[in-house]
């Protein structure tokens, strides 16, 4: 094999090497696997100076992605059939013969050598890619595919994800409620909303090869409501939309277009006005106030311990220099408060936060009914009675706040949130349930 094919494939197998996939301890779930095919479908489209007709359309590249999917998944979801596993080019252009033209052979040379790397480049890359899940995984998990007496030599990455997929992460029911609410993932404030639109178009086309529908009505529902529970977007901005005709608020990509073009008028405005927009700069760190938190308190030890250090000099010349020492620590120590709780609920901000006064009781009356199911008659420390989520409570919760307990409960709160749904926060199905119908929150 010359060198240079040689150090095609040697490359090729340490960049796939150097890519270590995510560490699963124990039994690989559904979401382990999904998680393991994600990431070597990632590595395997970023490959270069691949030649195969199947590698690429008229406007996208996939590198080896087939090698990872298989040709039916690979067919669906790139809509190009033409995937087949390739084999070793010969040394030499068949094609090329004695009575060749010698400007003709050079470039069918040249030609052929490209043919010959991409294989080698190929062949790395798939010896690298298929040791990358075996590291990630226990052996017991995949000693199954071992040969007597090639041992894993042969072994595809195709064949390994689809070892799992038939014997350890079965498509079972729980599988398919896992990856039906990991689908309705919140819209985050790091997300841009373009993005979050074609999350959730590519996810509900994504999951129906796992057998899993999302309706567009549910879609468009759980779109609605992350525009809504952003507040990123002005009264009147919500007040037009609400006034749109009825098959308009119907249509997903109406409201796409919609808000889509309201945040693109406000990015086009950040940018002319060098960044400046009051309160309506939408896509800044989700840490951004928590950074600003950060400052004030390294602002505020800066000057306790400054006006600690003159104090002290000055302690032994008057009690009444003791005094107002205390009393400004007493004052820090407030302040210091206050901006560790604005800095936990900007933290902590989840679809189980609401209110019915203000801005948010304004809110309220326009809010779409809420589809997504609670816990009725469950109680969670950090959002309060019937929180969102069928197994949600305070032992389960995802999104604890400061201070959360989880061994409260609903008849021993430990003082935590009592906030209460209403009526349009309970999916239609769940208002008659006994612990929330013609009820409120217990006040002792």
């Amino acid at each position: 094999m010359p060198s240079t094919a040689k150090q095609a494939e040697t490359t090729a197998y340490e960049n796939a090497r150097s890519n270590p996939l995510t560490r699963v301890h124990g039994r690989p779930t559904r979401s382990d696997y999904e998680i393991l095919k994600s990431e070597a479908s990632a590595l395997a489209s970023e490959v270069e100076d691949i030649t195969y007709p199947w590698s690429k359309n008229a406007t996208d590249n996939y590198g080896l992605l087939g090698d990872i999917l298989g040709a039916d998944e690979y067919d669906e979801l790139t809509n190009i059939d033409t995937y087949v596993v390739p084999t070793e080019p010969a040394s030499y252009d068949p094609a090329i013969t004695n009575t060749t033209l010698t400007h003709e052979r050079k470039r069918r040379e040249e030609e052929w050598d490209l043919i010959r790397t991409s294989w080698f480049i190929r062949k790395g890359f798939l010896r690298g890619i298929v040791d990358n899940p075996r590291d990630a995984l226990d052996e017991q998990y995949y000693a199954q595919l071992k040969h007597r007496l090639t041992a894993y030599r042969n072994v595809t990455p195709f064949q390994l994800l689809e070892h799992l997929n038939d014997r350890w992460c079965p498509l079972d029911v729980k599988a398919k409620k896992a990856l039906k609410d990991a689908y309705y993932t919140k819209w985050a404030s790091d997300e841009h909303l373009t993005a979050f639109g074609k999350r959730l178009d590519d996810d509900q086309r994504a999951l129906v090869r796992s057998d899993v529908t999302i309706a567009d009505d549910d879609k468009l529902q759980f779109y609605l409501e992350q525009m809504y529970d952003s507040n990123q977007f002005e009264k009147s901005e919500m007040l037009d939309w609400e006034k749109k005709p009825s098959i308009t608020k119907a249509d997903y990509a109406a409201a796409k277009d919609y808000f889509e073009d309201l945040v693109k008028a406000t990015d086009t405005y950040a940018q002319n006005s060098g960044g400046g927009t009051t309160g309506r700069n939408k896509y800044e760190s989700a840490n951004h106030m928590a950074d600003i938190g950060d400052d004030i308190r390294e602002y505020i030890a800066n000057l306790a311990s400054a006006t600690a250090g003159a104090t002290q000099e000055q302690a032994a010349n008057t009690m009444s220099k003791n005094t107002q020492f205390n009393e400004m620590v007493a004052q820090i120590k407030a302040l210091t408060d206050a901006v560790a709780k604005l800095t936990a609920a900007k933290e902590n901000r989840d679809p189980n936060t609401g209110g019915a006064s203000g801005k948010n009781g304004e809110r309220e009356s326009r809010r779409p009914q809420m589809t997504k199911l609670r816990n009725m008659g469950a109680y969670c420390h950090s959002h309060g009675f019937h929180p969102v989520g069928t197994d949600h409570d305070s032992a389960t919760c995802s999104w604890k706040k400061v201070d959360h307990k989880t061994e409260a409960t609903w008849g021993n709160r430990l003082g935590g949130d009592t906030f209460w749904p209403s009526a349009k926060r309970v999916a239609v199905e769940q208002q008659n349930h006994h612990t929330w119908k013609g009820k409120a929150a217990p006040i002792a």
